[in-house]
């Protein structure tokens, strides 16, 4: 999946529901946010990007922008509700585990409000 569309830097939830909303993809879904009080707002780091061919998970590394951690392929997606649960489950744990790494990073928020104020 080609991910040249996306900013360098976190997604808000303003974008998050745009994409959401295009017709680029099927549905858009947040997983991973961090409300901070430096940027005035919610930035997504982690995300489920529906598409007709399934399921990826993206998330965003401060320092490596956004990259693909995890794919579910499916065939004849046209909605949400083509979508297994369990393939979706499978998304949102290999997306908290990628974030939680992060997270492990010192200085990982001051990192992100960084990425979100030089590339806003």
């Amino acid at each position: 999946m080609d991910l040249s569309s996306l900013p360098s830097r976190p997604l808000t939830a303003r974008e998050v529901a745009a994409l959401g909303e295009s017709d680029a993809f099927v549905a858009v879904r947040p997983v991973e946010r961090f409300e901070l009080d430096a940027v005035d707002g919610t930035l997504v780091v982690a995300a489920a990007l529906i598409t007709n061919r399934g399921v990826r998970g993206v998330a965003f590394d401060p320092d490596g922008g956004w990259s693909v951690v995890h794919r579910e392929d499916l065939e004849n997606v046209a909605s949400i509700e083509d979508v297994p649960e369990s393939a979706i489950g499978e998304v949102q744990r290999a997306l908290r585990n990628e974030v939680d790494e992060l997270e492990r990073e010192r200085g990982f928020g001051s990192r992100l409000v960084e990425a979100y104020e030089r590339h806003a």
